[in-house]
């Protein structure tokens, strides 16, 4: 449970090294709480067996939802700050987004309707510029020198990701179709956030910005891996509910929800 008391100060100064210590005791349990669940899954006889997707799509909004629900804290505890306010509340709308277009994606694929292209397609690409937003704010704020072999790196990291599921995409699609272009709309946003919380962690993990940050980049990193990752298995049509990237989506959520929560003690 949470229990943020409200602050109205924003640091001035952020201290070169922040000593907070990493419960890895919390990772374990996600870790064990995960190979659970897929277990789980694997129980079920009938991979077509709807209970999984509703199982499914349960995991995916609660699991989004415990990191939203942490964001908002955090940004209405520093609401008056003119960096954290504002940046923690575009994180934490992101995750609901994200929430969201899960519950509109099952609804309207039980109600017999075509969920992809969909609404729920808008709701989720939502999430891209607001993590964005978040994750450029805070590097912006701390103003952090970045060498130029790391910035080519976070320059071309997204352009071959991009480019090569344009690649392979196109020759599925055979055309510039609407679906070509959904998903590429999806691999830039999720590239282009995994490159910059890569950026993240590797500026918080030099102690500027301390082991919370660190652990968010990490959080969003898995979270986009993810994203990623099913982008290309769509491209050949092999996901499935039952597929174990799903679990990048729920550790990276819960990653979140607790680096949002080491927050509180170093701010």
């Amino acid at each position: 449970m949470f229990s943020f008391k409200k602050s109205h100060r924003e640091p001035d100064i952020v201290p070169e090294k922040i000593s907070e210590k990493i419960d890895y005791k919390i990772f374990l349990i996600i870790a064990v709480g995960l190979v659970v669940y897929q277990f789980y899954l694997y129980s079920f006889k009938n991979p077509d067996d709807p209970n999984i997707e509703l199982v499914e799509t349960i995991v995916t909004t609660v699991t989004a939802l415990v990191a939203a629900v942490a964001g908002f804290f955090i940004a209405k505890r520093y609401w008056k700050s003119s960096v954290f306010g504002t940046s923690y509340l575009a994180l934490a709308s992101g995750m609901l987004c994200n929430a969201a277009a899960e519950r509109i994606y099952y609804f309207l694929e039980q109600q017999g309707q075509t969920p992809s292209p969909s609404i729920a397609d808008w709701v989720w690409l939502a999430f891209y510029p607001l993590t964005f937003y978040h994750l450029a704010r805070n590097i912006k704020f701390f103003k952090p020198k970045i060498s130029i072999p790391v910035k080519a790196f976070v320059i071309l990291l997204p352009i071959v990701i991009t480019g090569v599921y344009a690649f392979l995409d196109f020759g599925q699609e055979q055309g510039l179709t609407t679906n070509y272009f959904l998903g590429l709309a999806y691999i830039v946003g999720s590239s282009v956030i995994m490159s910059a919380a890569i950026l993240g962690a590797m500026i918080f993990r030099q102690g500027t910005l301390g082991t919370p940050w660190l652990i968010l980049a990490i959080g969003i990193v898995l979270t986009t891996l993810g994203d990623n990752w099913y982008s290309y298995l769509d491209v050949y049509n092999q996901y499935s509910v039952t597929h174990p990237l799903n679990l990048l989506w729920y550790g990276g959520y819960l990653v979140i929800a607790y680096a949002l929560y080491k927050h509180k003690k170093v701010l």
